[in-house]
């Protein structure tokens, strides 16, 4: 190959190598569309409340309500209108529990966390059971038969009505646990078509069993024999002495 072949050819294979190079080049410099995430609205964290009970009993412990919600901070929660809680998230639940004094009727309670809101209403039932007396005093020597009868009598009102059916049980020390089983379960009473109920002399005598000493009982009224809701009455206490 002669000295002018050689300059030919070197100039023709190095056209051929620039041409790819400015294709790629091209392509390189094109600019992808790109959506800037931080310029999206933030999705609003959605809460949800949960009642422990559809409603409460007068004068017993307030209905329970728990906020869900996937975040971190405070729930805010509100009372017919006013702030009443600012309750801690912890493992996605906020709570509040109603206070014990609230009057018989329905309450709305609102929590809120930033934007999002939730509310439910919960019902204070007017309920009681009033006994006829509250203290006894008895001695231990005196015979079971000599002992009052009835000793305690009462009336049953129940989400605001006579109750007309039912059982009134007693307890020591409030102590339910375990039923009838239980060896704080001292007496039973039916409820009559008035409301009424009464206790012979065995409550009496339950406490001079137990000795010489003060006992504390409370009266517990449940509708059904399941015993899966009730009221109780306020204590009662028997001083026995010697």
């Amino acid at each position: 190959m002669n000295k002018l072949s050689r300059v030919v050819a070197t100039a023709t294979l190095a056209l051929a190598t620039a041409v790819p190079a400015a294709v790629v080049s091209s392509a390189a410099v094109a600019t992808p569309t790109v959506t800037d995430v931080s310029e999206r609205p933030a999705k609003k964290k959605a809460i949800k409340l949960v009642k422990a009970k559809p409603g409460t009993h007068y004068g017993l412990p307030g209905n329970k309500i728990t906020a869900k919600i996937r975040a971190k901070g405070k729930v805010k929660f509100y009372l017919g209108g006013d702030l009443v809680k600012k309750a801690k998230i912890k493992k996605g639940k906020a709570k509040y529990t109603l206070p014990i004094e609230l009057a018989p009727g329905t309450y709305k309670v609102k929590a809120k966390y930033k934007k999002s809101k939730a509310s439910t209403k919960t019902v204070v039932w007017d309920s009681a059971l009033n006994v006829s007396q509250a203290a006894f005093t008895i001695s231990a020597s005196t015979p079971s038969y000599d002992l009052p009868s009835p000793a305690l009598t009462g009336t049953v009102r129940y989400k605001g009505k006579v109750a007309t059916t039912g059982w009134v049980d007693m307890y020591l020390n409030g102590n339910v646990k375990g039923g009838s089983d239980s060896t704080d379960y001292c007496c039973m009473s039916s409820v009559g078509g008035d409301g009424t109920f009464s206790f012979s002399s065995s409550f009496l005598s339950d406490a001079q069993e137990r000795g010489v000493g003060t006992w504390t009982y409370r009266a517990f009224y449940t509708e059904t024999a399941s015993f899966a809701e009730y009221i109780y009455s306020q204590p009662i206490t028997v001083t026995v002495t010697p």
